[in-house]
């Protein structure tokens, strides 16, 4: 690392979510080949060297998304487990057709 870079670095808890923090750092503006993901055990790190300028806002790309990214992989993950499981789907379907109908009957 040259004298006028510091290091950035973010933990992550899957591949895919240190793949998509390195995307978005991509489509920042980063440089992808200087983007490294390491994993140490159970977690992912992303570390990206780059001028002290630039500093805060590699760390606001890397951090500030966490949440919504947790939030898109339980979304997928839910929609998953709905998809594989028909029962469940259908029942789910008549519960909102109850709802539904119950809520356009009222007089």
């Amino acid at each position: 690392m040259a004298q006028d870079t510091v290091g950035v670095e973010a933990d992550f808890t899957s591949l895919e979510a240190a793949r998509a923090a390195k995307a978005r750092l991509v489509r920042a503006g980063f440089a992808r080949n200087s983007i490294d993901i390491d994993r140490e055990g159970d977690t992912f790190i992303v570390h990206l060297p780059t001028q002290e300028a630039n500093r805060q806002r590699a760390a606001r790309i890397l951090k500030g998304h966490a949440m919504i990214e947790s939030a898109k992989s339980t979304g997928w993950a839910a929609a998953d487990t709905l998809g594989s499981n028909r029962l469940l789907t259908l029942g789910l379907a008549a519960v909102v057709g109850f709802a539904l109908y119950g809520l356009t009957n009222r007089r």
